[in-house]
C-alpha cells in the first residue's frame, strides 16, 4: 500500500501508472474530515476509490473509468481517508457501507 499524506503526494495520487499490481493501491490522509472530491486526471486504468471516516468506517465507493479528469467522484460524507484500488476491488472484498478500516497506526496528514 502506497501512502499519500502531504498535499504533493495527494495532488499526485497515481497518475502516469499504467497498472497496479493485485492488491496494491493508494491511501489518501487529510488533514481533517471534509467532503473529499477526486478525478482521474492523466490515468489510463480503472480504479475504485472507497471514502473513509476518521472512525474508519467506509462511506461510499466510486468506480472510476479514465476519463481525463473530467468527472469528480465525491465522498458522501466527511472523510479523511480516500482509498484508491483496481476496479472491482472493493466488491471483491464484500466492502460496503460502514466496512472498517484499521490502521496500525494513526496516520496523520501534513
Amino acid at each position: 500500500m502506497e501512502l499519500a499524506a502531504d498535499l504533493e503526494s495527494r495532488a499526485t495520487g497515481l497518475i502516469g501508472r499504467e497498472k497496479l499490481a493485485k492488491d496494491q493501491g493508494l491511501l489518501m490522509v487529510f488533514p481533517h474530515e471534509k467532503i473529499v472530491k477526486i478525478w482521474m486526471l492523466n490515468m489510463s486504468m480503472p480504479l475504485d476509490v472507497g471514502f473513509f471516516d476518521s472512525e474508519g468506517r467506509l462511506l461510499n465507493t466510486h468506480t472510476m473509468p479514465p476519463d481525463s479528469g473530467l468527472t469528480t467522484y465525491a465522498s458522501a460524507g466527511p472523510a479523511i481517508y480516500a482509498l484508491e484500488m483496481n476496479r472491482g476491488w472493493f466488491e471483491k472484498h464484500r466492502l460496503i457501507k460502514n466496512a472498517r478500516l484499521y490502521l496500525p497506526n494513526p496516520i496523520q496528514a501534513h
